[in-house]
Order: structure tokens, then sequence, then C-alpha cells
């Protein structure tokens, strides 16, 4: 820490002002008492498919995991801000769940007007993020996304299928949390759960379960949003990152690099009999 400092004065006059964002930032890396990083695979649309094919419509609780699978997928969210057990971070001096709270799901038509989870307009839905784990001082976040037009894989049917079972379960006098997942006053949806059902699917697909885990769904959005050529700081917005720290996890998929060899040829290949070049020396240079 006294040779960052030393850096950040000697190279930019920088206070040495330990609270300073850039110091905290580097003070939380040294919290890791290990460097190495398991890192898990992550989950594609086939698997996805696998879950729904595997959880079936069962109960109204299959219907609540499966639509916070979704949601977790398409919203790149951490397992603290979906399911529980729900914890209350206290490293900002301040007590906060970073847990999505039902009444922070929004549905919307396509004029921006908020409708009820059974509305068949439904065009976007909207996660407003209270705190979490990169926004110490709780200024929150809202992401919004728009249908995908899949009749299974959707963030706004998941959505309003969670808000439906949980309107439901009020109807019956149910005692519910305030979270989205809440299955009872005290409890949601465990992650171990959603770990569970995920290792189910790609071990049924022949895949190795060690390989995955509830964070696979985070790393999956975020190489879905990558194979489909979103920019690294909309990955890193979508994602709630702090840093560029999300890199580690992305993984190359087939569709980043589906032009790539042609694109490669292209640009490797000196044009000589392009209009307006003209050779001089050996060297090929525009007129």
């Amino acid at each position: 820490m006294a040779a960052v400092a030393f850096a950040h004065k000697a190279i930019r006059n920088a206070r040495l002002d330990y609270r300073d964002p850039e110091f905290e930032l580097i003070a939380q890396g040294y919290k890791r008492t290990n460097s190495s990083v398991d890192r898990k695979q992550p989950v594609t649309t086939p698997m996805l498919r696998k879950m729904r094919e595997m959880l079936g419509t069962k109960d109204r609780q299959a219907e609540l995991l499966w639509g916070s699978v979704i949601l977790g997928f398409f919203f790149l969210d951490r397992c603290s801000e979906l399911w529980g057990p729900v914890t209350v971070d206290k490293s900002t001096g301040v007590d906060r769940a970073h847990c999505v709270k039902a009444h922070n799901v929004i549905v919307r038509d396509s004029h921006g007007v908020q409708v009820s989870p059974a509305a068949t307009n439904a065009h976007s839905v909207e996660i407003v993020c209270e705190s979490h784990k990169g926004d110490p001082i709780g200024q929150g976040v809202t992401i919004r996304h728009y249908k995908s037009n899949d009749p299974l894989l959707c963030p706004v049917t998941a959505a309003q299928a969670c808000l439906r079972v949980r309107a439901t379960w009020r109807a019956e006098k149910v005692a519910l949390g305030p979270y989205l997942t809440s299955i009872s006053r005290r409890d949601t949806i465990k992650k171990s759960k959603v770990a569970s059902i995920i290792k189910a699917a790609v071990t049924s697909m022949g895949l190795s379960p060690k390989d995955h885990s509830s964070h696979s769904l985070r790393i999956g959005g975020a190489c879905a949003l990558l194979a489909a050529g979103k920019s690294d700081l909309v990955i890193r917005l979508m994602g709630k990152w702090s840093s560029w720290c999300f890199t580690v996890y992305t993984r190359l998929r087939p569709g980043m690099i589906r032009y790539a060899a042609s694109s490669m040829i292209k640009a490797s290949t000196w044009e000589c009999h392009e209009p307006g070049l003209m050779t001089l020396e050996g060297e090929v240079q525009r007129a």
C-alpha cells in the first residue's frame, strides 16, 4: 500500500487520502487470502432450456425459482441480489440487504406505463437495485430489459411470472417477506437450490457439475452480452461491477468469432490494385 501511495503522489501528485475510492478498491483486494479464483463455466441458453424441462410446472415455488433463474441470467445478478439466505451488508457502516424487493420489479408497456403482472401488453421490465456490493453509499441503480421474443427465455415474462406467484400467495393470505423470491415471512429461495438445478441440468448434458454453480448464471449473462457484440462498458454497467474484474470470467464463445477468419484475411492482405494507391520503393502507399 505504501508503494501504491508513493506512486500516486510521485506521478499524479495525488493526496494521500486512504479513503479515496482508488485506495479503497485496492484495499478490498487484500481481503482475499488466496489470489486464485475458482472460475466457473457460464450457463448457456441450452442449459436454461434443460433446466426448464427438468423443473416443469410442478408448483408455484418451481415457477418462482424458474423466473428468478431467468432474471439472474439476463440482469447479471449476484446471488445476494436474488436468493437467500438474505444477509445484511455492514461493511459501509450502514446495514443494507442487497436482495431485490418485489415492489422494485416494475413491468411497463411500450409507452412506459406501468402495467400489472398479468398484462398481455407488457413490453419491458425494470429492476431497481436500492444497493449492491459495488455501491457502498447506496445510490442504487435501475436496469431495464425488453422482451426477447423467445416464449421461454424472456426477462419480461420471467418477471411477470414471479410477480404473479407472489400475488397469488398474498391473495391466499400467505405471509411473505419483502423480497421478490420470498416464500415465507423470513425465507427466500436459496442459492443452493439454484445451484442444484444448474448442476442437475449440466450433468444431464454430459458436462461437469463442479464447473458450474449459481454464479454461472451471472457469468453466462456476461458472456452472452459479449457474444452479442456489446461493449465491455455495457457489460460492466449491466453487471454492476465496480471494476473491470469481470473480464476474467468471460469465455470465448463460437458466436464471437463467426466472421473472424474472413476479416483476418482481408485485414492482412495488401490491396495492391486498389484505386488511389501507388507503389514507391517496394512499399504500397496511398496517392
